[in-house]
């Protein structure tokens, strides 16, 4: 969807119109860029550096607590986080990162700089990218 700014500032400014913010019951939603980036994504652990349950991949406690819930090996999960989604459009680029699941995310619309750094690697044909959303978005077209 590309009007989501623009959906998330009406939706804003007809709670501030109707006083209706900043009471239990009356608030709009977080926006926070993308999907559920405020409560999903930090509690199962999809980002490089954490794990499930607000855990982190630096911490060895964490690590084998979350080894043994997913009955993984011990000492799979590395100790150093991995790349951040900046990063893996660089590594792309720079075909250092050949393969790339995307899941749910439009990172062509929302990346900071989409023309520099993460338009290149994923034009580059030697670069296998999978994009799964609900949504013909520009990062699946």
């Amino acid at each position: 969807h590309v009007r989501g700014v623009w959906a998330n500032q009406l939706v804003y400014n007809l709670h501030l119109l109707t006083g209706k913010i900043s009471e239990p019951g009356n608030s709009p939603f977080s926006l926070t860029g993308q999907p559920s980036a405020c409560g999903t994504a930090r509690e199962v652990g999809t980002f490089a550096h954490r794990l499930p349950a607000d855990m982190t991949v630096t911490n060895p406690e964490h690590r084998k607590y979350t080894e043994e819930i997913w009955r993984v090996p011990s000492g799979i999960i590395p100790e150093k986080p991995g790349y951040h989604a900046v990063e893996q459009d660089r590594m792309l680029k720079d075909g250092k990162l050949n393969f790339y699941w995307i899941q749910v995310n439009n990172n062509l619309q929302a990346a900071p700089s989409s023309s520099g750094e993460t338009y290149p690697g994923y034009c580059n044909p030697e670069n296998f990218i999978v994009v799964s959303d609900a949504y013909p978005t520009v990062t699946a077209m």
